[in-house]
């Protein structure tokens, strides 16, 4: 079997959105997915400061994160603990398996984005509109899977995992538990779906998009659905289920909040308009973002403080298991 070495953070058939050209002809319909992966956007580099043209599959991805070996003695401990009943018939079918074997999560991110919450997205992404409360859900089970595989969120579920004396692989199949665990995705969306939605609406380009685009504030969660459409789901204000976002022209206010929370959210890299990732990276902020990614120890810091602020639903999630 062959090993997925690029591990993308934002699926492509999102990230393709970002090149005009395509986003039209996906609203249109005269495009399909398998094409996503060549449209070229710009890119802002987080370290280097430099903006280029690339492809999508060559954005927003880390090499080799989902890919994990698992060792006899590894995989042996790993039954005991979480899987006693099973243990005795596991050794009996390990004693002549050959090892180590190796985990790959891709073909598990490819589930994810086959389910009804990434075809939402897509959905409301290209009419700009919320129809009904299961669209409704469905996006907001987007926002949940996607914040759970960010670059911060994943790298610093790994980084606790190796701290706890856990193997790699042993974060990879506790996300999978967690992904297929209805009742434990259902407490983590049901309080946006409860929350006053907005949808801020433009005419053009104007949204960028970094790796790690779910921004969570204490009051407010922030999304770019496109590069036209921005989600704010008011997280301190409740909201009937079933009420519809309101809808609104994008107002300078909500671009400079989401523009100021992205840059805050960046690890690796920005896609965007050129002219608008030239005004990203002269800006004082990202001037000083990008010192602190230069320093490894310094950026380690940085995407673990990220991931911290939700690694509390793992912790509980796996000792419970």
């Amino acid at each position: 079997m062959e090993l997925t070495k690029r591990n993308h953070y934002n699926p492509c058939f999102w990230t393709a959105l970002w090149n005009a050209s395509y986003y039209e002809k996906v609203v249109a319909g005269l495009v399909s997915d398998d094409l996503a992966r060549k449209q070229v956007v710009h890119a802002l580099n987080a370290k280097s400061k430099k903006i280029y043209p690339t492809t999508v599959e060559r954005v927003h991805y880390d090499k080799n994160l989902g890919i994990a070996e698992i060792t006899k003695l590894a995989a042996e401990d790993f039954v005991r603990r979480h899987h006693p009943d099973r243990c005795e018939r596991f050794l009996a079918e390990s004693a002549t398996a050959s090892y180590p074997v190796y985990l790959d999560f891709e073909n598990i991110l490819s589930g994810i984005e086959a389910t009804p919450a990434y075809r939402a997205l897509l959905k409301v992404a290209t009419t700009q509109a919320v129809e009904n409360l299961i669209e409704k859900s469905y996006l907001a089970s987007f926002v949940v899977l996607q914040n759970l595989r960010s670059h911060s969120m994943m790298n610093a579920m790994i980084d606790w995992h190796e701290e706890t004396g856990s193997e790699k692989f042993e974060h990879l199949v506790t996300l999978k538990w967690m992904l297929s665990d209805p009742h434990f995705l259902f407490r983590l969306v049901h309080p946006l779906v409860s929350s006053q939605w907005v949808l801020h609406k433009s005419a053009e380009h104007c949204l960028p998009l970094c790796d790690s685009p779910i921004l969570v504030q204490p009051t407010s969660v922030m999304v770019a659905l496109s590069p036209r459409l921005l989600l704010e789901i008011h997280t301190d204000t409740p909201a009937p289920e079933d009420a519809m976002p309101i809808s609104q022209k994008m107002r300078d206010e909500r671009l400079e909040e989401h523009r100021v929370r992205t840059i805050g959210n960046t690890f690796r890299e920005i896609i965007g308009e050129s002219k608008q990732l030239e005004r990203l990276s002269a800006s004082s902020e990202f001037q000083a973002r990008s010192e602190l990614m230069k320093d490894v120890k310094r950026y380690n810091t940085l995407v673990r403080a990220a991931g911290n602020r939700e690694l509390w639903h793992l912790n509980v999630y796996a000792n419970r298991r």
